[in-house]
């Protein structure tokens, strides 16, 4: 009986304690490229691996990213461009964000609770 209860208090105590986007939370650096922001309280997960025209990527866990009909946060896509990044707007949709900066271009795709960053290799 007491292993039950124990049980149950672990598994309440680590669903409480997931990450929930916040603006106020701030934001850091991207693994992959240090310029572009990522909400300081996700957690990175496996990335998908790198092929194509993709040159890097990372993944990142967060409750309320994405993935629902609102698309992502309006504040985060703001942070993003007070970092520099100018939003290429022909290539983007509600889900799929990309952006550019200093010859690099940066793609997000949102999912729910889920976002991917991409770097995308520079086209000739």
């Amino acid at each position: 009986m007491k292993r039950i209860v124990l049980l149950l208090l672990i598994v309440v105590t680590m669903v409480g304690c997931s990450n929930v986007y916040s603006a106020d939370e701030g934001y850091r650096m991207s693994l992959i490229n240090y310029s572009f922001p990522i909400p300081k309280n996700s957690s990175e997960i496996k990335p998908e691996a790198c092929v194509g025209e993709i040159s890097k990527s990372s993944k990142y866990k967060l409750k309320g990213i994405g993935g629902d009909e609102n698309g992502p946060p309006e504040h985060y896509l703001n942070e993003i461009m007070e970092w520099g990044w100018e939003p290429v707007e022909e290539k983007s949709s509600d889900m799929i964000r990309f952006y550019s900066k200093e010859n690099k271009t940066i793609c997000v795709l949102f999912n729910k609770n889920v976002f991917d960053v991409y770097e995308i290799t520079a086209e000739k």
